[in-house]
């Protein structure tokens, strides 16, 4: 049966329905509320009830993986990294509302998926896009080399299956996932009552030492060189002023 598909996404139906013989695969994409300092200061400047997003490769989210800091002290230290449940509630909640998407995709895209997921995680060129997300509020969105933001790597991956977008990358925001993956909705409620995971994660919660300093700041300066360009910097600039003069 053919499906409606959001007019965002209108070409992504039709490598599906070329392979209607195969028995669909899935990705399984998660947005959340984290009970981060950061992801509040997220949801109160950006608007939004969910904070962060994720895509697992796997339905039990072991292979779960995202955007985020590697360490939970280290706030400037932020690439793609294999995440676990202990990261999303810190220990100290037992409650994280998601939105978990069941999303079917062919077996090449699954691969396609796999792949550029492997080679990120193991690139250290690539970063989180910190540039974008503290100038949200005022540019929605900024595009950096080799870098993204958890919501902009998601968008990413399905623009690379054959989702087509209106806006930039980088101007999406986790909630919007509610309207384009609509049909595709999951699980929807408490995190731990779809994965009640028991383990821990010692080595998330590390204390900030010297290594991760030296690294954050390595981290600091490669944001400011890609973004550090004349013509950025004219733009940004005009941009700012433009914000200014209509508040």
């Amino acid at each position: 049966m053919r499906k409606s598909v959001n007019k965002e996404a209108i070409t992504y139906e039709n490598e599906l329905l070329i392979n209607a013989a195969e028995a669909p695969r899935y990705i399984y994409i998660m947005i959340s509320q984290t009970p981060t300092k950061f992801g509040a200061t997220i949801r109160k400047i950006g608007h939004v009830y969910y904070n962060h997003s994720a895509i697992s490769l796997d339905a039990n989210l072991e292979q779960l993986y995202a955007f985020a800091r590697p360490q939970h002290n280290a706030l400037l230290l932020a690439r793609l990294v294999h995440e676990s449940i202990p990261r999303y509630t810190l220990d100290i909640t037992d409650n994280v509302p998601v939105i978990i998407y069941k999303v079917p995709v062919t077996s090449h895209q699954y691969n396609w998926i796999s792949r550029t997921i492997n080679n990120v995680l193991n690139d250290s060129d690539y970063i989180y896009n910190y540039t974008s997300v503290c100038t949200y509020p005022i540019f929605k969105g900024i595009s950096t080399e080799k870098a993204f933001s958890c919501i902009e790597f998601i968008m990413y991956l399905l623009n690379g299956i054959g989702y087509n977008f209106i806006q930039p990358l980088c101007a999406y925001k986790p909630d919007d996932l509610q309207r384009i993956l609509s049909e595709y909705e999951f699980f929807k409620g408490n995190l731990l009552e779809y994965h009640n995971e028991t383990a821990t994660d010692s080595a998330y919660f590390e204390p900030f030492n010297y290594d991760l300093f030296i690294e954050s700041m390595g981290v600091v300066l490669k944001v400011i060189m890609r973004t550090n360009s004349m013509q950025r910097l004219q733009r940004l600039t005009h941009q700012l002023f433009s914000w200014l003069a209509y508040r």
